[in-house]
Order: structure tokens, then sequence, then C-alpha cells
């Protein structure tokens, strides 16, 4: 696989672990509606079509797909942003961060919530690579913030995905560039 196959692997497994869903060849589904800020569907090839994904998803208003590759054609959706995929690093390890418990997401060992003062941002090892997600702080936590997810999960790229101001700071702190993505509602 390459680092953008690894990236979307883990950003799907990630949504598994949080709402629940279903593998198949070209999508993770969720049959149900999921929680505010996760997606519906997760596509996992970039030949994912509109049958792979709607028949097993609520299409209701609200309904959310990311389009991991950005070469969908949903009717009846629009584009709520695009963002790029991303390898994080090297990062620039920063005293202070340390491990906390809850915040809502799932407890598994899979998962790490890290925080440093107000910054807060959650590691999830995939199989390969480790995403980072849900950061949230003052634009100098994010190298930390990338240093204390490397730490938490050693030996594994560091990915996720950002856009608008946030991918620019991640890019002037040593982000490269996998690939472009959407999410898509209804």
């Amino acid at each position: 696989m390459t680092g953008l196959e690894w990236t979307v692997a883990e950003n799907a497994a990630w949504c598994d672990l949080v709402c629940g869903g279903e593998f198949g060849p070209r999508a993770w589904t969720s049959p149900r509606r999921t929680p505010e800020y996760y997606p519906d569907a997760v596509t996992l090839t970039p030949d994912a079509t509109v049958a792979d994904i709607l028949p097993f998803v609520d299409g209701s208003a609200g309904c959310s797909v990311k389009d991991s590759f950005a070469t969908l054609d949903l009717p009846g959706f629009s584009v709520l942003f695009e963002a790029t995929w991303i390898a994080c690093g090297p990062g620039v390890p920063q005293p202070g961060w340390r491990r906390v418990a809850g915040h809502g997401f799932p407890s598994d060992d899979s998962v790490a919530v890290l925080s440093r003062g107000s910054a807060v941002v959650v590691a999830h090892r995939g199989d390969g690579v480790v995403g980072l997600s849900n950061f949230s702080g003052a634009d100098d936590a994010w190298p930390g913030a990338v240093a204390a997810v490397a730490g938490a999960f050693p030996g594994l790229p560091v990915v996720g995905y950002e856009h608008g101001e946030a991918l620019g700071n991640a890019m002037a702190h040593g982000a490269e560039p996998l690939g472009p993505l959407r999410v898509w509602v209804r």
C-alpha cells in the first residue's frame, strides 16, 4: 500500500472504532447516522462509486461522505469542505504532553488522548501508521502534538488531514501533502 492508502485505511478504522459500521471492498459505511463530525461513509479506493456508498447509509438530510480521493460526484450532495491528507512530521518534542483519560473518545489500546495545557490531540494506531486527529490548541502547539502522537506509538509515521488555516500551519511545521479529499453533505 502507498502512504495515502495507509492513511485512508487508518482514518476509516478510526471512524469504525468511534461509530461502528461495515467495511466493503471500496468503502466503509455506517447504516445508522454517525455522531456529529464523523462521516456516514469513507471511500477506501479511488474507484469507489455511489453504488458502494448510498445503499449502505441513511442518505437523508445530514448524511455525510468522506470522499478520500476527491473522485466522487454525489448527486444531491454538496461539498462541505476540501482538505489534504498529510504525512506529519517530524514534530518537535515539547515537555508537558501527557496521556489523559476520556474526552469522549473510545477507551482502547489503539487510542491515546494527549494534552498539554489547553492543547489536546488524539492518536489512533492503525495498520502501519498512527493517525493524528481532533487537534485543538494554538498554532505553536502543533509540532509538540505531532511529537506526542509519534511518542505514543513509536516507530509509526504520523498521518492525518487538515484544511484551511490548520493545513497551512501543519505544512509550515513540516507536514507533506499526500492527496486531496472532500467531505460531502446532503
